[in-house]
């Protein structure tokens, strides 16, 4: 049985190009579109299941553009930033027009937000469903939300997908991570999708309300170090994949590329 990790968007909460900006990056995802990426969404394959894991700003678009059509599952919201969320107005549009029944679930304390954002979906019987502490069985895996800092946007949840002698974490929002949840989330990872907007926010001209770690500051990270595999993604216009040297092991994430969890 296979089990594997489609990465539909890998960009920070602008995308790339972003539509204003001309800098080098910009131009070239343009061009030849190489650093070309779109807002956060993932699918999670296998045992005849695919689970949408977040649904950014670009929902529909990438899901459009796959091979054949495709519905999820089921659905999770890690948090109600626009960049992951967004594209649930599809889903529900979905769910609402084909009278077909589709799962949703959420971190209890980020269904309210869900709600504010999405009023109309939820007046009568509410389609996001508390996801519980320990999770669900989806798709072959464990799949849970752990609680991660997100700097000066509060917080975020990440990922754990588990399953007999595997074990990953996305965890795309997040920096200044306390050691007691490395312990008990961010240890023994064969799989470490990471979020990591910009190259280098150091120095004097480090910006304040940071979010997301820097690519230097994951380079750093002893539980990142250790992972048997890290993908790099929630990338911003700062990073460009063509010039960005990662040791054995780490890559940065495109648009599109699917990872297999062995």
């Amino acid at each position: 049985m296979s089990f594997t990790l489609t990465l539909l968007g890998t960009a920070d909460s602008k995308g790339v190009p972003r539509f204003w900006c001309a800098c080098e990056v910009c131009e070239e995802a343009r061009t030849t579109g190489l650093n070309r990426r779109t807002r956060t969404a993932l699918l999670l394959r296998g045992a005849g299941q695919t689970v949408l894991l977040d649904a950014g700003s670009d929902l529909h678009s990438q899901l459009a553009r796959l091979g054949s059509p495709l519905l999820p599952d089921a659905a999770l919201i890690s948090h109600a930033h626009n960049d992951h969320l967004l594209g649930l107005a599809d889903l529900l549009d979905y769910v609402k027009y084909e009278a077909r029944p589709l799962p949703i679930w959420a971190p209890p304390d980020v269904i309210p937000h869900i709600a504010g954002r999405f009023a109309y979906a939820f007046r009568s019987a509410a389609p996001v469903t508390a996801l519980p502490e320990d999770g669900l069985e989806l798709a072959g895996h464990r799949v849970r939300l752990f609680p991660v800092p997100h700097g000066a946007n509060g917080q975020s949840y990440a990922y754990s997908l588990t399953r007999s002698g595997f074990r990953a974490a996305v965890v795309t929002d997040a920096i200044d991570i306390p050691p007691a949840t490395v312990r008990a989330e961010l240890t023994d990872l064969d799989l470490l999708i990471l979020g990591t907007s910009f190259v280098d926010e150091s120095g004097p001209q480090r910006p304040t309300g940071r979010s997301v770690y820097d690519i230097r500051e994951a380079l750093d990270l002893p539980w990142a170090r250790a992972a048997r595999r890290v993908i790099l993604t929630h990338l911003s216009h700062d990073v460009d994949v063509r010039e960005v040297k990662l040791p054995p092991g780490w890559a940065c994430a495109g648009d599109g590329q699917t990872v297999a969890l062995a």
